[in-house]
């Protein structure tokens, strides 16, 4: 799966483990926690795999991979397409 991230000209506010952003095309702002605001900062330099996101983010938070709970990623992936921050497409579709 493909994750390409939608949220174009993001304005981000860091304090301790809480990420507030703000999306000045919805007017919308959100509050994510490291995990989420990761998984966004891993696609500002493009479209990447699930796996390969799902590695970053490990490595963004300190833990080992494959430490990140598959439903904990996949949840925050799923909030982040509700929110029309990304999109998830399959490998095949996107190449």
């Amino acid at each position: 799966m493909i994750l390409i991230s939608t949220g174009r000209s993001l304005i981000w506010q860091h304090w301790d483990d809480v990420f507030v952003v703000y999306q000045p095309s919805s007017a919308e702002t959100h509050v994510f926690n490291e995990t989420t605001a990761w998984i966004l900062r891993s696609l500002e330099q493009g479209p990447q795999t699930a796996r390969r996101v799902k590695e970053a983010v490990e490595l963004a938070l300190g833990i080992g991979n494959g430490d990140l709970g598959a439903n904990d990623f996949a949840f925050a992936v799923w909030r982040l397409e509700e929110l029309g921050l990304l999109v998830c497409r399959e490998e095949a579709v996107a190449a």
